[in-house]
């Protein structure tokens, strides 16, 4: 198997946002840390990027620069919900549809995927009133078996997100019932956390079906009101690091590993991100792929 480590763009979001870095900074970034692939959004609005041709030729230009790869974003900043029901949901899988058919063009090989379906309110989301929780999965799964014969036919790979929205049952019964062999998982290390799951249990069992993996490491802080995780450097958090990286190099499928956290502030993005690349590249230097390898 092969390993190649990457940056969500995710990592810089303080700094993107208050206008110090842009796409092509973000891409610099990435190169700058050592990194062979990033995932984004090539639907990015606040930086000039869209689902146009053009616009899909000029980012591919970017990467094929800087000799990057992509794993493509298939919903971000709120949009794109799989948690509707089918008859409800075609202006959804559409969207999902054309980033497929975007990471054609962009020569990447996986779609992420968040099906939105959380069990409590979000910036963007509130759980349908008085529905059953096996409806809303059931939902879930009749949408991606819609998307699924596109990925198929076009040689992309569909990677659904444990993003605090789905228990690990939940996700292991949608993998079952959808059963495709472009469906799979990205696993994000800490995103069991809010849903009080264990990160260790689900690496054991959402791990086998990873196409991408979420890496970061956390503590939780406590207050009179619960708590609020945050990101540290690796190995400062309570995240069993070297047990899930023992997981990660005994897969049969390459993987994607991309260092992925929102953290307190702007002034320690870029320092995480390097701190994170150099973990990485030390636990799967065996495995990693090369410079300059495709």
């Amino acid at each position: 198997m092969m390993v190649t480590l990457g940056v969500d763009n995710v990592c810089y979001n303080h700094t993107m946002q208050a206008g110090g870095l842009d796409v092509m900074g973000f891409l610099d970034k990435a190169v700058a840390c050592g990194a062979k692939a990033v995932q984004m959004d090539p639907l990015w609005p606040s930086q000039g990027l869209d689902l146009s041709e053009s616009s899909l030729a000029r980012l591919c230009a970017m990467l094929d620069d800087r000799g990057l790869q992509l794993v493509v974003k298939g919903n971000s900043g709120g949009l794109g919900s799989l948690a509707h029901p089918p008859e409800a949901a075609q202006e959804d899988v559409d969207l999902f549809s054309s980033k497929i058919e975007a990471a054609v063009k962009l020569g990447s090989p996986v779609v992420r995927v968040v099906t939105r379906a959380y069990p409590y309110p979000t910036g963007h989301t509130t759980p349908p009133a008085g529905v059953p929780r096996d409806h809303v999965v059931g939902w879930v799964i009749a949408n991606l078996k819609a998307l699924a014969p596109l990925a198929e036919a076009v040689g992309v790979r569909i990677a659904v997100e444990n993003h605090g929205d789905l228990r690990i049952a939940e996700l292991e019964r949608i993998l079952a019932e959808v059963d495709s062999p472009a469906l799979g998982v990205q696993y994000d290390l800490l995103e069991q956390v809010p849903i009080f799951e264990d990160p260790r249990l689900a690496a054991d069992r959402l791990l086998p079906y990873a196409f991408t993996v979420h890496w970061s490491d956390a503590y939780p802080v406590l207050s009179n009101r619960g708590f609020h995780v945050t990101v540290c450097k690796p190995g400062e958090g309570i995240l069993d690091l070297d047990g899930i990286a023992e997981i990660i190099a005994s897969l049969e499928q390459d993987v994607y590993v991309f260092s992925a956290f929102q953290a307190d502030s702007m002034e320690i993005e870029d320092s995480l991100v390097r701190a994170y690349l150099q973990d990485l590249q030390s636990r799967f230097s065996r495995a990693v792929r090369p410079q300059g390898s495709q």
